[in-house]
């Protein structure tokens, strides 16, 4: 079932309790008010035929005011005359147990209240009953004289058949209206509905045309203003970011397969002219073991590129700068660079950090200079001490950062060198930069034409870490 059908439907459930709801309340309504009605008539007409009775009954006693049985019986029949019965009502007037009915009045009424079946007198009540001849509202009233005495009962009926029949009928007019009602509106309905619903069926087309070798495809936006509108931005959205990270994932999985596949090539091209005798061992074990190294040290980029900053394993502890120094400089005789790195005259200071990550972060930063400058290219490392915080700097004279390179090199895989077997991976200022953040450093870059400055900056005493 559609979406469109299901709100319809509900749609005219809702209608159908809703219009269902006004036809009963109509047909009480109507009901009652016929009632009402009915109860009107009735107390009105059972007034007047008292007020005629007690007028007879006056001129009947005469100037000794002594009113006979014969009387009596006279004065009531006048009353009956002068006051019939109307076409919605039935009167009576008994005397001492002697019934004289008026004429005129509902046939079927009439006959009830003269025959047999006649409801039993409960004078001062008007109430509702149901008789042979249908439910009818009845009252009777006693009428007495000036000491007490009762002289008759008057009684007054009146059918209530027509008032329902009348609620019966605008009930079923009612429902009549309503059922035309549900069609037309329900017809209706559905095409604002599929209308209305139209740009969600463009949305989920839209999706469908998006596979996982294609992710190009955008929904419509609508310029409806409303929640669609909304979900297709939102959707437009989330298919920007995975394509996004489908591109990224792709270009990760091209550059690890190119930085892996080089040292592996080089290391097996080595071993190959090893096996051929075309080499010497000692330069074939050497070139492996290098290329080796170079993978470890892709690896453990990946690794560290791979992890969040609150991830990397960082064990802070005091950290002198000269000796720190001395250390990166040991590292770099073992390199071979000592030629063209230079190391200026520390500062006799200490801050808290890990020692070993830092060299591992000046390390890459002097390792990024010559990589990607003309092998004249020479490299300075200094430190400065400020209040609060220690900054050393990485400084060549190389070439420089290219302009529209320099916002993105902190990106994994980003470089300038993109081909060759020189090619640097691409990670050593994204591992950096990981390395700085998780012990509440950061990494600057100032580059121009006559060369690039890193600066990474440590506090003196950062926060304990949340481990």
């Amino acid at each position: 079932m559609t979406l469109t059908t299901r709100l319809v439907a509900r749609a005219l459930l809702v209608m159908a309790l809703a219009l269902g709801g006004v036809s009963l309340l109509t047909y009480e309504f109507v009901r009652v008010s016929g009632r009402l009605d009915v109860d009107a008539v009735v107390r009105g007409e059972t007034e007047q035929l008292g007020s005629a009775l007690a007028s007879e009954v006056t001129r009947a006693a005469g100037l000794d005011g002594i009113l006979t049985p014969p009387e009596m019986e006279r004065a009531a029949r006048a009353a009956l005359i002068v006051h019939p019965s109307g076409p919605r009502h039935v009167a009576s007037i008994t005397v001492d147990g002697v019934k004289f009915q008026a004429s005129g009045g509902p046939p079927r009424e009439a006959a009830l209240l003269r025959g047999l079946d006649a409801p039993t007198p409960e004078p001062g009540r008007l109430r509702s009953t149901d008789t042979a001849v249908g439910p009818i509202r009845i009252l009777d009233t006693v009428i007495t004289d000036a000491s007490g005495t009762t002289l008759a009962v008057v009684t007054v009926l009146a059918p209530l058949a027509p008032s329902r029949d009348a609620a019966t009928g605008a009930l079923v007019r009612t429902a009549l209206a309503s059922m035309i009602a549900l069609v037309f509106g329900g017809a209706a309905l559905a095409l604002v509905m599929r209308r209305s619903l139209r740009p969600l069926r463009d949305l989920s087309t839209a999706a469908r045309e998006i596979t996982h070798d294609d992710l190009t495809a955008r929904v419509p936006i609508p310029d409806s203003g409303d929640e669609v509108e909304a979900l297709a931005r939102e959707l437009n959205d989330m298919l920007d970011r995975i394509d996004e990270g489908d591109r990224t994932r792709l270009r990760y999985l091209a550059a690890i397969s190119h930085e892996v596949r080089t040292p592996l090539t080089v290391a097996e091209g080595h071993l190959e002219l090893l096996e051929r005798r075309e080499v010497d061992p000692a330069t074939a074990a050497a070139t492996v073991r290098h290329e080796l190294d170079r993978l470890s040290r892709i690896l453990g980029d990946l690794l560290s590129v791979a992890r969040r900053d609150d991830q990397l394993d960082i064990r802070p502890g005091p950290v002198f700068v000269p000796d720190l120094f001395t250390a990166i400089a040991a590292r770099i005789g073992a390199l071979g660079l000592t030629e063209r790195v230079h190391f200026a005259h520390p500062p006799a200071t200490a801050f808290t950090g890990d020692q070993a990550r830092i060299e591992q972060s000046i390390l890459n930063l002097i390792q990024n200079s010559i990589d990607h400058n003309p092998p004249e290219t020479t490299v300075t490392v200094a430190a400065r001490a400020a209040e609060g915080s220690v900054t050393i700097e990485v400084v060549d004279d190389g070439r420089g950062i290219d302009p529209e390179l320099l916002p993105k090199v902190l990106e994994p895989f980003v470089t300038s060198r993109p081909t060759g077997h020189r090619r640097a991976s691409g990670l050593g200022l994204t591992v950096v930069d990981a390395l700085t953040r998780a012990q509440d450093g950061h990494l600057e870059l100032v580059s121009a034409p006559t060369g690039t400055t890193a600066s990474v900056t440590y506090p003196v005493d950062p926060p304990m870490p949340n481990r």
